[in-house]
């Protein structure tokens, strides 16, 4: 029984991230000029860019905030159960800098 517990827990954490809703927050500014879990430096106002807990690095993802959609690619880790964007990917989305909003991910 625990085995099939283990498979469903690594099924349901590998699931693709097809039209999926969840929450966006932006990074904060407190990470421009580091070094991204992907080699990359991170620029705060630079190409917009995401972080997601398990999608591989290098992956594009659609995102898209009511009206506004914007492909960018995941660039580093994030200990968070959504998407962290870069604030030049949250402006360009209209999600509030400060705050979160519900957004729709797509592969």
């Amino acid at each position: 029984m625990k085995r099939f517990y283990l498979l469903l827990g690594i099924l349901t954490f590998a699931a693709p991230a097809h039209g999926r809703t969840v929450w966006a927050t932006v990074y904060d500014g407190w990470y421009h000029g580091r070094t991204t879990a992907c080699g990359d430096t991170y620029q705060h106002w630079g190409s917009p860019t995401a972080a997601h807990p398990w999608l591989p690095c290098g992956t594009r993802v659609r995102v898209t905030h009511g009206s506004r959609s914007l492909v960018v690619p995941i660039r580093d880790r994030c200990d968070c159960s959504s998407i962290d964007l870069s604030a030049g990917a949250a402006y360009r989305l209209g999600v509030p800098l400060d705050g979160t909003a519900r957004v729709q991910i797509d592969r």
